[in-house]
């Protein structure tokens, strides 16, 4: 059985007037009052994530304004062009007076700011500048962001839930690692409160990471609230996408998630196939949720991450994501895609380059490598870009479809041996 079925409606006909979409995806980084894993982010990293609002362009409607950051190139915007037919209204700026200065010049009518995460500052932006906010309990938002509400949440309300200890000092950490390793689980993973896409969380490989972890925490602080997690083999990495509303709870659509070994996303197959009592129970699960959300008071999109690890086991709630997730803004293209097609995955890429690279010579290089045909194409949805010293680096995310699973396969293997393609051949 599978879980492609997408119920866009009850999204679309919340919709009130045009909407205002930003996307301040690096919006929770500082949550963590006291990071306690070592960071390696750098500048031109955070860059690259904030370019991933582009991704916007694809659910915005024509009469909708799309907020940017950063202006996207323009071939690329002449390929999305070319994709929908017509692009939503664009304003390139950090200002949001300059935004609602821009609504006032360029459109008219209501405008409804629907922000990838709310926050109170934007809850007072909002207000400012009369824009319609269909769910204005920013606190709530952040309450349920955080993977350790999540995880009592899940326990409270009789979720299945993956082996699982608060600690709050070295020693209760230690003893609750060797149980895991006693009880056969070969690794862990360590979360603070916050972090999405594999931050704000370390993966324990074995004993060795553990006590250079717990050297440099001591470092650091004798006292702390940490998760610490048994790292269950997985099958599958389910995703739900909730909209729920004052009376009512939807499910919009079943994904599974591509996660790499150290827990970060990297893809998603938006026609996946499960087995007909998983996803039968999964959607129970799912709307059983959202009904506990929606009596907290939550509304709008929640992104649900869960499991169905190596027994067959699913564990419906690993993390709460209430906000919007990569995967909303793509669902109107996939919802189009799935009429024709029978498998439609996505990936990313990082590329360097010592020059710039043009939009369009870089997707004639990918369909000399990809081969795409009638039943098997490719389309580039993110085209991020940033310069450091003397290099320029890019973040590319790739919708592939087709109707031969082997084939799409073939493409997505020839994709992430791209960046290693160009290093042996001539610049593009």
């Amino acid at each position: 059985m599978n879980g492609r079925m997408l119920n866009l409606e009850p999204f679309r006909k919340a919709r009130e007037g045009r909407v205002l979409w930003h996307a301040n995806i690096n919006e929770d980084q500082h949550w963590n009052e006291n990071p306690l894993f070592p960071s390696f982010a750098k500048p031109q990293h955070t860059s690259l994530i904030e370019q991933q609002e582009q991704q916007l362009l694809w659910i915005a409607e024509p009469e909708d304004v799309v907020w940017l950051l950063h202006a996207p190139d323009a071939q690329f915007l002449a390929d999305i062009k070319r994709h929908k037919g017509e692009l939503p209204h664009l304003c390139i700026s950090r200002d949001a007076g300059e935004v609602a200065a821009f609504i006032a010049g360029a459109v008219s009518g209501l405008c409804t700011f629907m922000p990838f995460m709310l926050t109170p500052e934007f809850v007072v932006m909002a207000e400012t500048h009369g824009w319609r906010l269909m769910n204005s309990d920013a606190r709530k938002v952040k309450e349920l962001n955080s993977k350790y509400t999540t995880r009592r949440l899940a326990e409270e309300h009789g979720f299945a839930v993956t082996n699982g200890r608060f600690c709050m000092n070295l020693e209760e950490l230690d003893g609750a690692y060797q149980a895991f390793r006693e009880a056969g689980f070969d690794q862990a993973v360590l979360k603070q409160a916050y972090g999405s896409s594999g931050k704000g969380l370390t993966i324990i490989e074995n004993e060795h990471k553990f006590k250079q972890l717990s050297v440099y925490i001591r470092k650091r602080t004798a006292s702390f609230e940490l998760l610490l997690e048994a790292w269950h083999p997985i099958r599958q990495s389910l995703n739900a996408q909730l909209w729920i509303e004052p009376d009512a709870v939807h499910l919009l659509a079943v994904t599974e998630q591509r996660i790499n070994a150290y827990g970060v996303y990297i893809g998603t197959n938006y026609a996946p196939h499960y087995e007909a009592d998983v996803i039968g129970l999964y959607r129970t699960e799912m709307l059983r949720l959202g009904e506990v959300l929606r009596k907290l008071g939550y509304r709008g999109i929640a992104g649900i991450d869960s499991i169905v690890d190596h027994t067959g086991t699913l564990y419906p709630v690993i993390e709460i994501n209430a906000r919007f997730t990569q995967v909303t803004y793509l669902l109107p293209l996939i919802e189009s895609l799935l009429l024709h097609y029978r498998h439609v995955e996505s990936r990313y890429i990082r590329l360097e380059s010592s020059d710039r690279l043009a939009f369009e010579s870089l997707k004639e290089k990918l369909e000399s490598v990809l081969r795409p045909d009638s039943d098997h194409q490719f389309t580039i949805y993110t085209f991020a870009c940033s310069q450091e010293a003397e290099k320029c680096i890019y973040r590319i995310f790739v919708l592939f479809y087709g109707n031969e699973a082997s084939r799409l396969q073939e493409m997505l293997e020839v994709f992430e041996r791209f960046p290693a393609l160009q290093e042996q051949s001539a610049p593009i």
